[in-house]
Protein backbone atom coordinates (compact mmCIF):
# COMPACT_ATOMS: atom_id res chain seq x y z
CA UNK A 1 0.00 0.00 0.00
CA UNK A 2 3.07 1.86 0.82
CA UNK A 3 4.38 1.66 -2.45
CA UNK A 4 1.18 2.41 -4.16
CA UNK A 5 0.56 5.59 -2.61
CA UNK A 6 4.67 6.96 -3.67
CA UNK A 7 3.66 5.57 -6.70
CA UNK A 8 0.29 7.84 -6.95
CA UNK A 9 2.35 10.65 -5.78
CA UNK A 10 4.99 10.40 -8.44
CA UNK A 11 2.17 9.88 -10.86
CA UNK A 12 0.83 13.18 -10.20
CA UNK A 13 4.05 15.21 -10.27
CA UNK A 14 4.94 13.65 -13.77
CA UNK A 15 1.77 14.57 -15.22
CA UNK A 16 1.11 18.24 -13.54
CA UNK A 17 4.36 19.48 -13.25
CA UNK A 18 5.86 22.29 -15.37
CA UNK A 19 8.42 20.77 -16.01
CA UNK A 20 10.02 22.30 -19.31
CA UNK A 21 11.89 19.38 -20.76
CA UNK A 22 8.28 17.50 -21.76
CA UNK A 23 6.28 21.02 -22.64
CA UNK A 24 5.43 21.74 -26.49
CA UNK A 25 6.08 25.27 -27.31
CA UNK A 26 2.28 27.20 -27.14
CA UNK A 27 1.13 28.50 -29.84
CA UNK A 28 -0.09 32.53 -29.15
CA UNK A 29 -0.47 34.70 -32.31
CA UNK A 30 0.43 34.15 -36.03
CA UNK A 31 2.25 37.08 -37.14
CA UNK A 32 2.76 37.20 -40.91
CA UNK A 33 3.12 33.23 -41.34
CA UNK A 34 4.88 32.68 -37.78
CA UNK A 35 3.00 31.70 -34.80
CA UNK A 36 4.26 33.42 -31.32
CA UNK A 37 5.00 30.81 -29.14
CA UNK A 38 5.80 30.95 -25.40
CA UNK A 39 8.91 29.20 -25.62
CA UNK A 40 11.91 31.60 -24.95
CA UNK A 41 14.17 28.56 -26.62
CA UNK A 42 11.93 28.59 -30.07
CA UNK A 43 10.11 32.35 -29.72
CA UNK A 44 8.18 31.92 -33.48
CA UNK A 45 7.23 28.66 -35.30
CA UNK A 46 6.75 29.01 -39.16
CA UNK A 47 3.22 27.52 -40.50
CA UNK A 48 3.97 26.91 -44.22
CA UNK A 49 8.21 27.11 -44.00
CA UNK A 50 11.31 27.50 -42.12
CA UNK A 51 13.48 29.80 -40.02
CA UNK A 52 16.46 29.03 -41.39
CA UNK A 53 18.52 25.55 -42.55
CA UNK A 54 22.09 24.21 -41.38
CA UNK A 55 23.78 21.37 -42.77
CA UNK A 56 24.77 19.47 -39.70
CA UNK A 57 27.86 16.93 -39.84
CA UNK A 58 26.95 13.98 -37.19
CA UNK A 59 28.32 10.40 -35.91
CA UNK A 60 26.64 7.69 -37.12
CA UNK A 61 24.39 5.35 -35.39
CA UNK A 62 26.30 2.28 -36.01
CA UNK A 63 28.82 1.47 -33.11
CA UNK A 64 31.04 0.01 -35.29
CA UNK A 65 31.57 2.35 -37.57
CA UNK A 66 33.17 5.68 -37.10
CA UNK A 67 32.02 7.22 -40.15
CA UNK A 68 29.47 10.56 -40.08
CA UNK A 69 26.41 11.53 -42.16
CA UNK A 70 24.86 15.16 -42.67
CA UNK A 71 21.97 15.76 -42.59
CA UNK A 72 19.89 18.74 -43.33
CA UNK A 73 17.88 20.69 -40.83
CA UNK A 74 14.84 22.58 -40.88
CA UNK A 75 14.68 24.88 -37.77
CA UNK A 76 11.45 26.42 -36.26
CA UNK A 77 8.61 24.43 -38.70
CA UNK A 78 4.93 24.33 -37.49
CA UNK A 79 5.94 19.92 -36.90
CA UNK A 80 8.66 17.60 -36.55
CA UNK A 81 6.88 16.04 -39.36
CA UNK A 82 7.51 18.89 -42.07
CA UNK A 83 10.12 16.92 -44.34
CA UNK A 84 7.91 13.59 -44.28
CA UNK A 85 4.66 15.26 -45.01
CA UNK A 86 6.53 17.02 -48.16
CA UNK A 87 8.23 13.80 -49.22
CA UNK A 88 4.60 11.89 -48.50
CA UNK A 89 3.09 14.91 -50.88
CA UNK A 90 5.55 14.30 -54.15
CA UNK A 91 6.50 11.19 -53.93
CA UNK A 92 3.79 8.95 -52.00
CA UNK A 93 3.74 6.17 -49.32
CA UNK A 94 7.32 5.70 -47.88
CA UNK A 95 9.10 2.31 -48.13
CA UNK A 96 10.31 1.47 -44.79
CA UNK A 97 10.43 2.75 -40.93
CA UNK A 98 12.76 2.77 -38.03
CA UNK A 99 12.28 4.24 -34.59
CA UNK A 100 13.85 7.61 -34.22
CA UNK A 101 16.37 7.74 -31.56
CA UNK A 102 14.99 10.69 -30.25
CA UNK A 103 11.61 9.23 -28.94
CA UNK A 104 9.56 11.52 -31.87
CA UNK A 105 8.13 8.96 -33.27
CA UNK A 106 9.71 6.99 -36.68
CA UNK A 107 12.21 7.85 -39.60
CA UNK A 108 10.42 7.28 -42.88
CA UNK A 109 12.37 6.53 -45.65
CA UNK A 110 12.16 6.82 -49.48
CA UNK A 111 14.16 4.88 -51.82
CA UNK A 112 15.09 4.72 -55.75
CA UNK A 113 13.71 8.41 -55.87
CA UNK A 114 13.87 10.51 -58.91
CA UNK A 115 15.31 13.84 -57.32
CA UNK A 116 16.29 15.00 -60.61
CA UNK A 117 14.85 15.41 -64.09
CA UNK A 118 18.20 15.52 -66.00
CA UNK A 119 19.86 12.74 -64.23
CA UNK A 120 18.75 8.98 -63.99
CA UNK A 121 19.98 8.40 -60.48
CA UNK A 122 18.07 7.29 -57.74
CA UNK A 123 18.16 8.47 -54.15
CA UNK A 124 17.06 7.22 -50.66
CA UNK A 125 15.63 10.20 -48.27
CA UNK A 126 15.37 9.41 -44.97
CA UNK A 127 13.03 11.92 -43.65
CA UNK A 128 12.08 12.68 -39.55
CA UNK A 129 12.33 15.56 -37.20
CA UNK A 130 12.37 16.61 -33.38
CA UNK A 131 9.88 18.62 -31.13
CA UNK A 132 10.57 19.76 -27.88
CA UNK A 133 11.00 22.23 -25.13
CA UNK A 134 14.19 22.89 -26.20
CA UNK A 135 14.25 22.75 -30.41
CA UNK A 136 11.36 21.89 -33.17
CA UNK A 137 13.04 21.02 -36.36
CA UNK A 138 12.09 18.70 -39.95
CA UNK A 139 15.07 17.00 -41.32
CA UNK A 140 16.11 14.92 -43.96
CA UNK A 141 19.13 12.75 -45.42
CA UNK A 142 19.89 11.98 -48.66
CA UNK A 143 22.32 9.30 -50.03
CA UNK A 144 22.42 8.33 -53.65
CA UNK A 145 22.62 4.76 -55.62
CA UNK A 146 25.99 3.70 -54.28
CA UNK A 147 25.07 4.82 -50.60
CA UNK A 148 27.36 8.01 -50.97
CA UNK A 149 26.10 10.81 -48.70
CA UNK A 150 24.26 13.50 -50.78
CA UNK A 151 24.90 16.34 -48.51
CA UNK A 152 28.46 16.27 -47.71
CA UNK A 153 30.79 18.28 -49.45
CA UNK A 154 32.18 15.83 -51.81
CA UNK A 155 29.24 14.86 -53.32
CA UNK A 156 28.40 16.03 -56.85
CA UNK A 157 24.98 16.47 -56.09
Amino acid sequence: MKNIKYLSILFLIVCFSNNSYSQKPTKQKNVGGRTKTSNPNIPYIYENGFKDYEVLKQATLNSKDSSTVYTLKFNAVASAMYTQKIMFDKFGKWTSEVPSGNNNGFILIWENIKLFDDKEELFTIMASGKESWEEMFASVMVFDSKNNDCLSEKSEF
